[in-house]
């Protein structure tokens, strides 16, 4: 371990460690909620609130230790140095939450803080044995500022790449606002006559109340609103738009008349 260099980058390491252990407790986080509820409903809530909390706590509670502790002693040790990170994420998060919105809140998602200090003192021991990372980030300062944006980076993959490129694989991930996006853009490209099945495949999971190829919904959100029924997997009434200037009365039953 080249401690003369390290100590010209470790605050970068430990940032971007931060960094890692965020968007991958954010990753996992989404994947539970899919698992569980079928969406990542209220995802964009953690995704802002846990970003602001851990940026709060790397400045308050990792900064000094980084630039104090000896980093060629046993503590860094893979093997050691994650579980004592992911006790003293709990214990960071319990203060900082705790204080300003109660126990019983940073009770909630504690597992998340203590996954979050996990990961992060495992991608920090590994990268502070890493000579040639070290060697390059000291040699080549403008590589830190790509470490310190990371976080842009990363929100705008996962928010705008992502749902731009494959918009249906990942809808069931993305936040509820980008969600309705992607409701939003998808439902004007079907007309009346069009396959249900090819609408429904584009918004996996969201037309859950459909059967046997029928069924009917109605939504909105502030500018955008539409109504959509189906017959025998036919599109037979879509109208969308503003709500302000769209009629979004279901009508009858039309969905239930008999298939031919």
């Amino acid at each position: 371990m080249n401690t003369i260099n390290l100590k010209k980058v470790n605050q970068t390491l430990g940032f971007f460690s931060m960094t890692i252990a965020w968007a991958l407790m954010n990753l996992i986080y989404t994947f539970y909620l899919v698992w569980k509820d079928g969406k990542a409903v209220e995802s964009g809530v953690v995704i802002f609130w846990s970003g602001l909390f851990i940026t709060i706590a790397w400045a308050i509670f990792v900064i000094w230790p980084l630039n104090r502790l000896d980093h060629s002693g046993q503590l860094f040790k893979p093997q050691i140095f994650p579980f004592i990170t992911g006790l003293y994420g709990v214990l960071a998060y319990s203060i900082i939450v705790g204080s300003l919105f109660g126990f019983d809140l940073a009770v909630m998602f504690m597992p998340l803080a203590l996954l979050t200090g996990v990961i992060f003192g495992l991608s920090y021991s590994l990268f502070i044995r890493s000579d040639n990372l070290i060697l390059v980030l000291s040699q080549r300062p403008y590589l830190k500022i790509v470490l310190f944006i990371s976080p842009a980076i990363i929100l705008f993959f996962f928010l705008w790449v992502l749902p731009t490129i494959g918009p249906s694989l990942v809808f069931r991930y993305m936040t509820d606002e980008i969600r309705n996006k992607i409701v939003d853009n998808t439902i004007q490209k079907y007309k009346v006559g069009d396959d249900f099945n090819q609408l429904n495949h584009a918004l996996p999971g969201y037309f859950e109340g459909f059967e046997n190829g029928s069924g009917n919904v109605s939504e909105e959100t502030e500018n955008f609103g539409f109504v959509l029924q189906v017959n025998c997997n036919k599109i037979i009434r879509i109208v969308y738009g503003n709500p302000k200037d769209v009629d979004m009365t279901i009508y009858g039953k039309l969905q239930d008349k008999p298939c031919k």
